[in-house]
């Protein structure tokens, strides 16, 4: 059976055929309903949204079609939030040596005025 990406959790979810016969009947009424409303409307309803996330998603998160799924996606998540903690670490590592660097050459030269005037720098 072929299954097809969520409308609108594609990037996370594939819904099997008789689910996603489903949601595309929803979809197409929540669109229905907001071209009521206005008629010049585009993209995802609203309404559809709130109902993915408050009843689709309970009613079908437990199923290990899509529990496999939702755990693939949490864990390449983790995996990108470690790879951009290690970035991050080497950003602000480098951008502290940088600081440090400074600090230290701002105290040098203060250091060098003093000697000339005879009087303590305060660093």
């Amino acid at each position: 059976m072929l299954a097809r990406p969520h409308p609108l959790w594609g990037h996370i979810f594939h819904v099997q055929a008789g689910d996603m016969q489903r949601l595309t009947t929803r979809l197409l009424d929540f669109r229905d309903k907001a071209l009521e409303v206005d008629p010049q409307h585009t993209g995802m309803p609203e309404d559809f949204k709130t109902y993915c996330r408050i009843s689709w998603l309970p009613a079908h998160i437990g199923k290990p079609f899509y529990r496999n799924q939702a755990q693939a996606h949490i864990d390449a998540l983790a995996l990108k939030i470690q790879n951009l903690n290690k970035d991050i670490e080497r950003s602000a590592g480098s951008l502290m040596d940088q600081r440090d660097a400074a600090v230290a050459e701002r105290e040098w030269l203060m250091h060098e005025l003093a000697q000339l005037s005879g009087t303590e720098v305060e660093t």
